[in-house]
């Protein structure tokens, strides 16, 4: 997440010392906006960069050439919301990035209703590398096979594309046999050192169980939670979240900013 001419990343926290200030939040009601309004607005977006949306005229970015912010967990008590925030990511960097450089996998309870999203912006999978679903071998497969692609790249060998694991929903890694939890869990700490990224989605009132799970993730992002949840250890400020509206205003912190942005509408949705 970088400011509008591109400073090295999300970590920047002097970037948006000024520029998202709160007063400035205030003052930016500009809040409904497509995602094709979006990508227009900022089309010199550098390549393996995603454009998560925007507060006022600056854009909220996620620099997959950056390993600071590691592994990301979007937080939020609307599964279909953490979808569509996931397919913006997805989208945006498709519509900035090669195939070469950037590809990604998608672990879901529901693999056809990805495969139908997908399709929409990715119509030949060029960038989608696979869909599974979390009965299915094969994501356990394609966590064992980023673990071992983001090891070598640790050893200097087997440099790629970045690629990003999306998980629409946390509560699938407890279907896993023990050897991809552990292979997962070490993708969680390391993988972003690799290019290799791991975004996660978290229905806080679904998975009440899952609330120690927070902390795991270096970066989070904050949608619409319970009131009765607001308070646990690890979250944002209470006060911060309270000022959320539903499905497309997110919560994050850069620096020691806590920021407030607006995702975009998609085409239809």
């Amino acid at each position: 997440m970088t400011n509008a001419i591109f400073h090295p990343t999300i970590l920047k926290k002097d970037v948006y010392q000024k520029e998202c200030h709160r007063e400035k939040q205030a003052k930016s009601n500009v809040t409904d906006f497509t995602f094709e309004e979006l990508i227009n607005l900022f089309p010199n977006i550098p390549e393996t960069t995603a454009i998560l949306g925007k507060i006022g005229s600056m854009p909220i970015l996620f620099d997959l050439d950056d390993p600071r912010p590691g592994s990301v967990l979007i937080v939020n008590d609307h599964l279909p919301s953490i979808r569509k925030f996931m397919t913006v990511i997805m989208n945006s960097l498709a519509s900035f990035s090669q195939p070469t450089s950037f590809q990604f996998i998608t672990i879901s309870h529901y693999p056809e209703k990805w495969m139908e999203l997908i399709q929409e912006f990715d119509p030949q999978f060029t960038y989608c590398a696979g869909v599974s679903g979390d009965y299915e071998s094969s994501a356990e497969d394609w966590i064992m096979y980023l673990a071992k692609k983001a090891e070598d790249r640790h050893s200097g060998r087997n440099n790629g594309p970045a690629a990003i694991l999306f998980l629409d929903d946390f509560d699938l890694v407890d279907s896993l046999n023990i050897q991809a939890r552990l292979n997962f869990e070490w993708l969680l700490k390391h993988g972003s050192s690799s290019r290799i990224w791991i975004i996660s989605g978290l229905d806080i009132r679904k998975n009440p169980q899952k609330y120690n799970q927070i902390e795991k993730f270096k970066t989070r992002i904050y949608g619409q939670i319970p009131s009765n949840t607001a308070s646990i250890k690890g979250l944002a400020p209470i006060t911060e979240l309270e000022q959320l509206h539903p499905e497309r205003n997110f919560l994050t912190k850069i620096g020691t900013n806590w920021i407030r942005f607006w995702a975009p509408k998609l085409q239809g949705k």
